[in-house]
Order: C-alpha cells, then sequence, then structure tokens
C-alpha cells in the first residue's frame, strides 16, 4: 500500500514546507517593518507579502484535496508531477505577488 501512495506523500510534504515558507516570510516582513500581530496593514511590503501569503493559503485544502482524491482514484505519478507544477506555480505566484507592482 504505501508503495502506492509514496510519491502523493512526498507532495503533501513539500506543499507544508512551502506554506511554513510563506508563514516564515510574513514573519520576517512582520519583523522587518516592526508590525506586531495581530495587525495586518501597516508597510506596503509587508501587506503584499501578508494577502500573498493568505492568498497561498486560502487554496492549499483544496490543493491537497484534489491532490489525494486524483492521486488515488487515477494515476499516482501523473497527479504527483501535477502537484509539483503546482508548487511550483504558488512559489512564482508568491514571489510575483510580494514584489511592487512596478516591478511586477
Amino acid at each position: 500500500m504505501r508503495d502506492q501512495i509514496d510519491l502523493l506523500a512526498t507532495v503533501t510534504v513539500l506543499g507544508v514546507l512551502e506554506q511554513a515558507y510563506f508563514a516564515m516570510q510574513v514573519i520576517y516582513a512582520r519583523r522587518k517593518y516592526k508590525i506586531s500581530p495581530p495587525e495586518t496593514t501597516g508597510h506596503p511590503e509587508f501587506e503584499r507579502t501578508f494577502r500573498a501569503q493568505a492568498n497561498c493559503s486560502e487554496y492549499f485544502p483544496i490543493f491537497i484535496s484534489l491532490l489525494w482524491v486524483a492521486g488515488i482514484f487515477f494515476h499516482q505519478g501523473v497527479t504527483a508531477a501535477c502537484g509539483l507544477l503546482y508548487l511550483y506555480t504558488r512559489l512564482k505566484y508568491f514571489q510575483g505577488y510580494a514584489v511592487t507592482a512596478q516591478g511586477r
């Protein structure tokens, strides 16, 4: 059974680590611009980083659900590859959203 889900589990762990990275970026931005929790406004760079992290977090449960359902009922390898592609695009989205509009 384990060999049937190992790729899905790997992508899941990578997704959790990516979410942790996004959260750490918000923490670093809070420290850099001296914005204490629960404040969500302040320096524009902090607000963009915070919003990018929130946007990514909102879709994470949907991603995990679809990853596992597709992996179990269809093909694990293809699903894992699509999951990796999704994680890569989320990383690029986060990085792009966090810079100024002129820098995009």
